[in-house]
């Protein structure tokens, strides 16, 4: 079990996220909708007036949680460039 402020490694976090999916926990798309509200938020708590923002997006699921990110930033009335 995770402690709360935990420091995981990037292969500890995909069996984490691999076994929550085998068993049916949650899918890989709601993961990737989690991630990317989590930061878009803590975005705009930061920065409560919106702006302008690049979003770099590479392969994989990390890009999708950028392309999340990017979504929900825009919907929230920043300016958005999503490079990727």
């Amino acid at each position: 079990m995770l402690k709360g402020s935990e420091i995981l490694s990037c292969a500890q976090m995909r069996a984490i996220e691999s076994e929550a999916m085998a068993s049916g926990q949650v899918t890989g798309l709601q993961l990737m909708e989690r991630a990317g509200a989590a930061v878009a938020g803590q975005i705009r708590l930061r920065w409560p007036k919106p702006g302008r923002v690049t979003v770099l997006c590479g392969p994989g699921n990390n890009g999708g949680d950028g392309y999340v990110i990017a979504r929900l930033l825009h919907q929230s009335g920043w300016q958005v460039r999503v490079l990727g």
